[in-house]
């Protein structure tokens, strides 16, 4: 079960690509849109060239919200007040016991203690621990979102968002509800996989082999969590893409990061703007 960790890393596909940026036009009209990994390595450096060649010929970056805001400390704070319980509720109250005592178990064996995370709710303990890990294993670098981001920021290219911090935080304090046990216990049993699920989807992304990313990210996802995928997924990529649609109707060309799983298969934004009729190649 490894689509909770695939939030953070899976990368984009669709039929017959073997590239993680597409370019969308009709007409004179273009835009290009890449899938991103939040979190790297060092050894991920330099990216794939596709991403290089779609900044350099955009005029605009477009992330998923204003990640500039969101490393703000007042911002991060807000946050916070939505992913922590207000007094008298803890996470017990949120997990069976026995899921809560799986949770003692694996976080004393990392030398913690569950008391440490009485206060967060099981979206943010279920990041903590991904989190966590992935820094354990030295994925420390910024991923591609952030670190064209900084980039665009020093080449005073112009930037933009799709949706509101706001909006991000809904998303992160929702997530799961109602399947907090099978949440939190896929995510511990996810990270005893997790050096091997690095290894795949990085082969993966720089290799296009889009039937194992599928086999390990959305098929599971729908069947098994179906209202996160809801969540995460459709919901947004519907209020997305008509945003997009206006963007294909500006004199400027905009390049769009967004988490991979967003771009993938029938509900993703790629297909549906080729359902609209817009022309879409990989770059």
């Amino acid at each position: 079960m490894r689509y909770l960790i695939l939030l953070y890393l899976i990368i984009p596909f669709h039929a017959f690509a073997d590239t993680s940026v597409w370019r969308i036009s009709k007409g004179d009209s273009e835009l290009f849109i890449g899938g991103t990994i939040h979190v790297l390595s060092e050894s991920d450096y330099p990216l794939p060239t596709e991403f290089d060649l779609a900044y350099k010929r955009s005029d605009k970056l477009v992330f998923e919200t204003d990640l500039s805001a969101m490393a703000q400390p007042e911002i991060q704070q807000q946050l916070l007040q939505r992913v922590m319980y207000k007094e008298g509720r803890t996470l017990k109250d949120d997990l069976s016991v026995s899921t809560y005592q799986a949770l003692s178990d694996y976080l004393a064996a990392l030398g913690m203690t569950v008391e440490l995370f009485n206060q967060y709710k099981p979206p943010m303990v279920m990041i903590t621990l991904v989190m966590a890990e992935l820094q354990r294993l030295g994925m420390t670098q910024v991923g591609v979102d952030n670190y064209f981001n900084r980039k665009a920021i020093v080449d005073g290219k112009m930037l933009g968002e799709l949706e509101s911090v706001q909006v991000q935080f809904s998303v992160i304090e929702n997530m799961g509800k109602g399947q907090e046990d099978e949440m939190i216990l896929s995510t511990i049993a996810e990270m005893k996989e997790l050096p091997l699920i690095m290894d795949d989807m990085k082969t993966a992304w720089r290799t296009g082999n889009m039937a194992q990313l599928e086999k390990l990210g959305i098929t599971p996802m729908k069947q098994e969590f179906p209202a996160l995928y809801q969540l995460l997924l459709v919901e947004r990529n519907n209020a997305w893409l008509p945003k997009i649609v206006t963007m294909l109707n500006t004199p400027e060309v905009e390049f769009i990061l967004v988490g991979a799983l967003h771009l993938v298969a029938k509900d993703g934004v790629i297909s549906k703007l080729r359902e609209l009729g817009y022309k879409v190649e990989v770059l």
